[in-house]
């Protein structure tokens, strides 16, 4: 069997660090991989505020991030793969998003030329745009490894991603594969949250650290019927949404409404949150799944998974439906996304069409990513 050894990065909407995965995938079936470890490298303070001010930067400081970020995932990945004693064959990078409209445009920032140079491998990156081009959102992707991964025999699989937005994969069971998977972005899940932490704390925290702050709080039920009401959430799929619905802006106009005044005002705001995400994505697969696919089990993954208190009130609202992590499943639920673009990559060199028209509401299947090569394909590719 003809492996390759692919590694898999990304920088999510919460905009903490690079996750890396290393991935054994075999050719031609990128369905058929073993994880091989993953690492996060935290983003250092000054990089990650310029990628934070990102959205309102003028062409030449995009530009400069651009490529300082590239420089930067160099050196992140040479140290885990210096640790791990791992020689890669392909890189699927899928850098920062600074910009994402729904169909319209997105763009991912972090030179893939770098790597290329560096590492003497291709480099798959810009995995969104093809999708735009076929009439898609470009997002969620993720959905394909859901696919691939966490189906199940006897019944319908809710995966769900914990990001800064949450977004969930409906799965046929296997025995119903031909059926499409029902996927999009329901909303916020830690995004509301990592801001109002930052604010709180001045810059001391980046989030809501094992839901030390929402669990203090008290939910204000104004606050969050006021919340609810955001149009995005009643909007059918396929939809994708990011830091323009629901970042800094959405923020402050929330503060500007209802001012905190004191330290438990806080808390409550984040407790608040905290039910906004978990509501909007029980509520999303009340109004657009269940119907249709009602599952056995929610399968979650990332850092959101790290908040209990997060967890606590998606086990309330999707009781008597088990909460589980994938990490019960075998997928680290850390690396899930890097993974998945490590998988994507191997696809696109190997030509197969890695988005699933049915989620992204593209006009049809299309190859993901654009190829950088800057030195010859190394002669050897796979290994026994």
């Amino acid at each position: 069997m003809a492996m390759r050894r692919v590694a898999g990065l990304i920088s999510g909407t919460s905009m903490d660090g690079l996750d890396m995965a290393i991935v054994d995938v075999e050719i031609g079936r990128p369905s058929s991989f073993a994880f091989m470890g993953g690492q996060t490298a935290p983003f250092p303070h000054a990089l990650q505020a310029r990628l934070r001010d990102a959205y309102r930067a003028d062409p030449g400081t995009l530009t400069r991030l651009d490529d300082d970020l590239g420089r930067f995932l160099v050196r992140a990945l040479s140290e885990f793969v210096h640790g791990h004693d791992a020689e890669i064959d392909l890189i699927g990078s899928h850098g920062q998003t600074v910009f994402h409209e729904h169909g319209r445009a997105t763009l991912q920032i972090g030179e893939p030329g770098h790597l290329a140079l560096t590492f003497g491998c291709p480099v798959v990156s810009d995995f969104r745009r093809a999708d735009i081009a076929a009439g898609g959102c470009g997002a969620p992707l993720a959905p394909i490894l859901d696919k691939w991964a966490l189906s199940a025999d006897e019944h319908a699989v809710l995966a769900l991603n914990l990001g800064g937005i949450a977004n969930f994969s409906a799965l046929p069971s296997r025995g119903q594969r031909e059926e499409a998977v029902i996927a999009f972005d329901t909303g916020p899940a830690n995004m509301v949250m990592d801001i109002l932490a930052r604010r709180f704390t001045k810059g001391q925290q980046e989030a809501d650290i094992e839901g030390t702050f929402s669990s203090r709080g008290e939910v204000r039920e104004a606050w969050l019927q006021s919340l609810l009401g955001d149009p995005y959430f009643a909007l059918a799929p396929p939809k994708s949404c990011g830091d323009a619905e629901f970042g800094e802006a959405f923020v402050d106009h929330w503060l500007g409404r209802f001012p905190p005044d004191h330290d438990q005002d806080w808390y409550d705001l984040l407790a608040t949150a905290a039910e906004l995400s978990a509501t909007t994505i029980y509520q999303a697969y009340e109004r657009f799944v269940v119907a249709e696919r009602p599952v056995g089990i929610v399968v979650a993954s990332g850092g959101g998974i790290r908040n209990p208190e997060l967890m606590r009130r998606l086990g309330r609202r999707f009781d008597p439906i088990a909460v589980a992590t994938s990490a019960d499943f075998g997928l680290d639920p850390d690396f899930k996304e890097a993974i998945a673009f490590a998988l994507m990559a191997s696809a696109r060199v190997d030509g197969i069409p890695a988005n699933l028209p049915e989620v992204t509401g593209a006009g049809r299947a299309v190859l993901l990513g654009k190829v950088t090569e800057l030195l010859p394909r190394p002669a050897a590719l796979t290994k026994e």
